[in-house]
């Protein structure tokens, strides 16, 4: 197998302030990212959304302390959860702007923020259509990713569907014409992987939540991207891992 040129240490619904959730054990995890990143080529630590429970100034304060000594590049957006009580005002103090890009030689990655205020479906609004397009038309031989806190696709096993984002149909389309590669989210604390046409959608676990879904437990992923296929490896808060599954990426 080909070695890898990127890995996505993908971590998402963190829930600080959630009854059960512990920042030592968040702590304890970072470290073994920190630890597993030394040996990757091209790391990246992405976190999309919920880090916080009710979106309190003193939840952000607690994720954004264990957060801020972690030495490799790093990209986080918000989820509904951190909207709520008006959290996008913490966020943007602590974290910065909620649509950020990141790109390496090979990877294009555009994150947005698909969540709005005291609402828990998803949206991420056609004046970011553009920019969506020309981010990745200047991406033509990149591997395109699309991060998000919200999914696009209906994850299996997680009841009745209610909070898609609200666009993910012009979405998709935007996505299609720009050729992405790969979408990244999560939300729904269920490990997934879909393919439409030519893209791959991942939503990955939940981090430390309790409010794991029938047999699924508290995970963050691994991925390990080639120029043309990405494996997902599940990582359990134990350290235990197994691979979900490998997809070929279109470029």
């Amino acid at each position: 197998m080909p070695k890898p040129i990127m890995t996505i240490f993908h971590l998402s619904d963190v829930h600080i302030g959630e009854p059960g959730v512990e920042v030592a054990d968040f702590l304890k995890i970072l470290d073994g990212v920190e630890n597993k990143a030394k040996d990757v080529t091209a790391p990246l630590l992405l976190i999309t959304g919920d880090l916080t429970s009710e979106g309190l100034r003193e939840e952000f304060e607690a994720f954004h302390e264990a957060v801020e000594g972690v030495d490799i590049p790093m990209v986080i957006v918000p989820g509904n959860h951190d909207e709520r009580n008006y959290g996008t005002a913490h966020f943007e103090e602590l974290f910065g702007p909620r649509f950020t890009r990141h790109e390496t030689e090979d990877v294009a990655l555009f994150a947005v923020d698909s969540s709005e205020p005291d609402n828990d479906a998803g949206h991420v609004g056609r004046g970011y259509y553009p920019q969506i397009r020309d981010f990745f038309g200047l991406a033509k031989n990149k591997i395109k990713i699309l991060a998000l806190h919200h999914h696009l696709l209906p994850v299996p096993h997680t009841g009745r569907e209610h909070n898609v984002v609200e666009d993910a149909g012009d979405v998709l389309w935007t996505l299609q014409v720009s050729r992405c590669s790969l979408v990244l989210n999560g939300h729904r604390h269920v490990p997934w992987i879909w393919r439409l046409n030519d893209m791959v959608h991942y939503t990955t676990g939940t981090l430390l939540s309790r409010r794991i879904r029938g047999a699924t437990t508290q995970v963050y992923t691994r991925i390990e991207l080639t120029r043309n296929e990405a494996t997902f490896n599940l990582v359990a808060i134990d350290g235990a891992e197994r691979i979900l599954g490998r997809s070929e990426l279109i470029v």
